[in-house]
């Protein structure tokens, strides 16, 4: 009989602990005007604690949070945050055509020889310059980039990440207008840190002597 009822009592105080569990959590609905809350969910998702939840309403871009009242300031905070209106961004398009070039002089053009450096890694010592566009856009913008030399780029603005200071561009594709048709040179998606060159390069071969290289900086 005694070992009867210390079960009982034990089971109670499991019951009591659940309840009181159960009455300190906090449910809280966060509507999203420019971000998307099914991205939202995926941020917060490691700030939840053992006891919390979530549920994505997409009728109304919304997000239901059930956790402890601490932790829902801490969530509210990094939302309030996330739900920022887009930014506005400028992004610097170059187009070089570079060789390598072995007996004669190599030629490098004056606007070039701040990336002169990073190519002649790869050995590339006669560059051309092709043409280059900024194009100032706001995350989810398209952009466009149209050069006198035939050359155009269609990409899109994507999300601006702050923990590491870079911007998507996403579906970054480079074609060239040739007999009256736009032929598909390229097709990318970078992440570009702020500030920071990025050089892609496109050539037929591995091992060809010439390539046409795209040199893009993101700004705010």
């Amino acid at each position: 009989m005694l070992t009867a009822a210390l079960l009982m009592v034990t089971g109670a105080s499991f019951a009591d602990d659940a309840a009181a569990a159960a009455k300190s959590l906090s449910v809280h609905t966060f509507t999203f005007k420019y971000k998307d809350a099914d991205k939202a969910a995926a941020m917060i998702k490691p700030l939840l604690s053992a006891e919390g939840s979530m549920s994505i309403q997409p009728s109304t871009n919304a997000l239901v949070v059930t956790d402890r009242t601490e932790n829902l300031r801490a969530i509210t905070k990094t939302l309030t945050e996330f739900d920022a209106a887009p930014q506005a961004f400028r992004l610097v398009v170059r187009l070089v055509a570079a060789s390598r070039v072995e007996g004669n002089p190599p030629k490098v053009a004056d606007e070039l020889r701040d990336i002169a450096p990073k190519l002649a890694m790869l050995r590339f010592n006669s560059l051309e310059d092709l043409g280059s566009a900024d194009v100032v856009g706001r995350e989810g913008d398209p952009g466009i980039v149209t050069l006198p030399s035939g050359y155009r780029a269609d990409f899109k603005f994507g999300e601006y990440d702050p923990a590491s200071d870079s911007i998507k561009v996403s579906d970054f594709h480079l074609s060239k207008l040739q007999s009256e048709q736009l032929t598909s040179l390229l097709k990318t998606t970078l992440n570009l840190r702020i500030g920071q060159t990025y050089i892609v390069g496109a050539t037929k071969a591995p091992q060809s002597q010439r390539a046409l290289m795209i040199v893009l900086v993101a700004r705010k």
